[in-house]
């Protein structure tokens, strides 16, 4: 069980993320609804991981890890981005987040990230993978990754090796092996390690990652 302040400027939406997080068995001390108010509960109740609804284009945003590191290093720090504010790789690592989610994820991927991320580990939604690695270009539209691409891809940057994502996708490690090719060709990149830069910083910093539960 982690200890955890949650943050985010919508009531009801706030009161949800509490209910799922005590739900599966995670203690929440705090929640508040602005984010100037984090940083005095984080030093107040010093929880394992604080997880927060940010506009990553506000000012407040940019400089909230610094901040919460400062006060405690050990912190997990997960933000939850809304999908209509535009963001790049760039702005992602800016954020210094252990956890990334999208704006409208499932209740089971919001616990998988607190566990992960529990576990002294990396995480990041699929959904953001796909913003990150295919911009659209009004004049230029990229080729976007398949569902299972992004999959593949997503579990590379965890840390995933292929006999791993083949045992959890229950496919051979030759279909993997397929759909990282597509992914490097899409992307024009040629390595695990230019995916895992391009899209999460430090996320190849913890090769052999167990189940992506965290357990």
């Amino acid at each position: 069980m982690s200890t955890l302040v949650v943050a985010d400027p919508r009531g009801v939406y706030l009161a949800g993320l509490e209910w799922v997080l005590r739900k599966a068995g995670h203690s929440v001390v705090a929640n508040c609804h602005r984010i100037i108010d984090v940083v005095p509960h984080v030093e107040r109740h010093r929880p394992d991981i604080v997880v927060i609804g940010v506009d990553i284009a506000s000012q407040q945003t940019a400089s909230l890890s610094s901040r919460l590191r400062t006060m405690n290093s050990a912190l997990g720090i997960i933000f939850i981005l809304q999908p209509n504010g535009g963001f790049g790789v760039k702005d992602i690592q800016e954020l210094d987040a252990d956890g990334l989610l999208l704006d409208g994820i499932s209740h089971s991927y919001l616990v998988e990230c607190v566990n992960v991320v529990a576990a002294g580990r990396k995480w990041v939604d699929n959904n953001i993978l796909q913003h990150l690695l295919m911009p659209i270009s009004q004049h230029h539209p990229e080729p976007r990754l398949t569902g299972r691409e992004a999959e593949v891809a997503s579990l590379v940057v965890r840390g995933f090796r292929n006999k791993n994502i083949a045992e959890q996708l229950h496919v051979s490690e030759g279909t993997v092996k397929m759909h990282l090719h597509h992914v490097y060709e899409k992307l024009h990149l040629s390595s695990r390690a230019e995916l895992a830069w391009a899209t999460f910083d430090k996320a190849a910093d913890h090769p052999g990652t167990s189940h992506k539960s965290g357990l």
